[in-house]
């Protein structure tokens, strides 16, 4: 793809987002933001296919973001806990902050009765970063200090003692605590976490 493709494409996926987060699915058009980007909406159709196909684009691009965000290390520089420390911290900003919170609520208020947007969402941004804590989990460096049988399971009971109900929160509006206050908390559930895995 061309470099000027490529930019026109981001700009376009940039302001879509911007439009479908303020707006909302349905009451953003294809006409406006052809006039935002410029260009025409044969190119927009080009690129993306249909308004679907745009909304679809716009969550690819922010769920590879979202992923990026999930490093773990396994050659002991850090250890478990402040690895998993870290984790929680990025975690919770990406699910309970814009744009990952109101592109959620799009889904489950326009895309009801399309689940395969939802799998697209799902596939694309919170199964990746699952999959990367499960592989953090069942490696040798967490198994140094921590007995994991499941480390699917294990995941999952780690996300829940983080989220706790930061998320629906976040949906209904409201934001998450001050860094420092959520620092704290998840100081607290990744010592949980540990004492109930520890060896």
């Amino acid at each position: 793809m061309r470099p000027t493709t490529q930019a026109k494409q981001q700009k376009i996926l940039e302001v879509a987002t911007e439009q479908f987060l303020s707006q909302g699915y349905k009451d953003t058009s294809l006409d406006q933001i052809v006039a935002l980007t410029g260009g025409s909406k044969q190119t927009l159709y080009r690129y993306f296919g249909n308004k679907e196909g745009l909304f679809e684009a716009v969550l690819a691009s922010h769920t590879e973001r979202v992923v990026a965000h999930f490093q773990f290390d396994d050659n002991g520089q850090h250890s478990v806990a402040e690895q998993l420390e870290n984790f929680g911290l990025e975690y919770l900003l990406q699910i309970c902050t814009q744009p990952m919170v109101g592109l959620l609520r799009i889904i489950a208020s326009d895309f009801s009765q399309h689940p395969e947007m939802a799998s697209t969402f799902w596939q694309g941004g919170p199964h990746q970063s699952q999959l990367l804590l499960s592989q953090f989990l069942a490696s040798e460096r967490v198994a140094r200090e921590l007995i994991i049988e499941d480390a699917d399971y294990a995941g999952d009971q780690l996300r829940a003692l983080l989220r706790r109900d930061h998320q629906s929160l976040a949906l209904l509006g409201k934001p998450l605590p001050g860094k420092a206050e959520l620092k704290t908390e998840i100081h607290r559930a990744v010592a949980s976490f540990m004492q109930l895995y520890r060896r």
